[in-house]
């Protein structure tokens, strides 16, 4: 069992990991940023980047679970790598590595704001707007689009106001709840 500070620890490690990938692949540095992303999914799993791969999400989620609770900032750093790892994957010319990266990224955003009591942030909600949006026509998972219905069914909840800070409205969550 991990405690709060070893956790937070791990963060702010892991994101600073973060910024050097995105750096490096900025530079065009794209093997070296690759090498880097392992780093950070291995520091905030703990479960090497190769074995991160093979597991469906769920399992990971499990994984990551304490006592059946998720940490929402820690999958939601987690989500952010997986969508620098969809970037450089891209980058690298492996479109299907990038795209299943970018389905990842978009999963653990959902379940991060999902486990979250308050309501999700506007930048919360632009991220996973972003990845719909970047996904758009590529297959989604079952679970995933279960998620998404519940991050939109949430979205019906909140006020209008809360809504616009976001870019979006109640009709234009409707619309994209019906899409699905």
């Amino acid at each position: 069992m991990f405690t709060e500070d070893y956790l937070l620890r791990i963060i702010n490690q892991a994101l600073a990991v973060l910024m050097t990938a995105i750096g490096l692949r900025k530079g065009g540095k794209g093997s070296e940023a690759s090498q880097v992303i392992e780093q950070a999914i291995e520091q905030v799993t703990s479960i090497p980047a190769n074995i991160v791969d093979g597991l469906e999400d769920g399992s990971l989620l499990n994984l990551l679970s304490n006592q059946g609770k998720l940490n929402p900032e820690r999958l939601a750093l987690l989500a952010d790598i997986f969508q620098e790892q969809g970037e450089i994957q891209l980058l690298l010319d492996q479109p299907q590595q990038g795209w299943s990266a970018f389905a990842r990224a978009l999963r653990f955003h959902l379940e991060a704001v999902l486990a979250e009591v308050a309501e999700p942030s506007a930048e919360m909600i632009l991220k996973i707007d972003g990845m719909v949006e970047r996904l758009h026509g590529q297959p989604l998972a079952d679970e995933t689009k279960l998620a998404l219905g519940d991050h939109y069914q949430r979205l019906l909840t909140m006020d209008d106001r809360s809504l616009a800070a976001a870019g979006t409205s109640p009709a234009l969550v409707r619309q994209s709840l019906t899409r699905l």
